[in-house]
């Protein structure tokens, strides 16, 4: 148990296995239910996060104050599928704008990446130089509609993380696979550019026909590429 807010006792569940995609690689939690099936009583998933010391997915949830859940409950974790799937398109998008920089030729090594609705983002190490920043939105723009276009499957897989580190590091040599403990890696491709990635993804670049490039921020030695849904879309359509 945590504390109380506005709605409710707020509290952490831990189970055996969890459909749950926790916060993390700059990608918010799924959201969602747990049911009691003793009590059929519903909790209400408003995080799930990630402890690397435990490996444990926790559960932050709210719940009321008649709530009875114990030690061994079996209950039913439902996703919202809504928000996992614009969770999804929000990262996969966000992946795509590797995929059209390395097309367009700028190596800049990737840094890290915001995949949050409000303000999604990828940096990169390095400058554009001034005079070039703008038609780079605008070829950023162009390339994306390619790549949508070109309907190119997500790829995913586990890959020893020797072979993974060869590889990746043909075409950018900035992944350092010594943050990695286990011996295979998720890797995921998205419009065909390879990455480590822990995160929800879509099937296809077609699926992110919504998004665009939207503009470009240069500052202290990093590059940021800003991403979003276009205004006349809805991601949930």
């Amino acid at each position: 148990q945590q504390g109380d807010d506005a709605t409710g006792t707020l509290i952490d569940l831990a189970f055996d296995v969890s459909p749950f995609h926790p916060q993390g690689g700059g990608q918010p939690s799924d959201v969602g239910t747990i049911t009691i099936e003793r009590t059929e009583q519903i909790l209400t998933v408003k995080k799930a996060t990630f402890s690397f010391e435990t490996n444990v997915v926790s559960h932050h949830c709210v719940v009321a104050a008649d709530v009875d859940i114990r030690v061994g409950d079996t209950c039913t974790l439902n996703v919202d599928s809504e928000t996992r799937l614009l969770y999804s398109k929000y990262h996969s998008a966000g992946h795509l704008v590797d995929s059209a920089m390395y097309r367009l030729g700028y190596e800049l090594p990737p840094d890290k990446g915001y995949h949050f609705p409000d303000g999604p983002a990828v940096e990169y190490k390095g400058l554009v130089e001034a005079d070039k920043r703008q038609e780079l939105v605008t070829k950023l723009k162009e390339m994306f509609v390619t790549l949508v276009n070109e309907d190119i499957p997500t790829t995913i897989c586990m890959q020893i993380k020797e072979e993974a580190e060869a590889e990746l590091n043909r075409t950018q040599k900035n992944f350092d696979f010594s943050v990695f403990q286990d011996p295979e890696v998720r890797i995921v491709g998205v419009a065909d550019f390879k990455c480590p990635c822990g995160g929800t993804h879509v099937r296809s670049t077609k699926e992110l026909s919504e998004f665009t490039v939207t503009g470009i921020k240069c500052k202290k030695g990093v590059t940021k590429i800003k991403y979003d849904i276009m205004p006349s879309t809805s991601v949930l359509n």
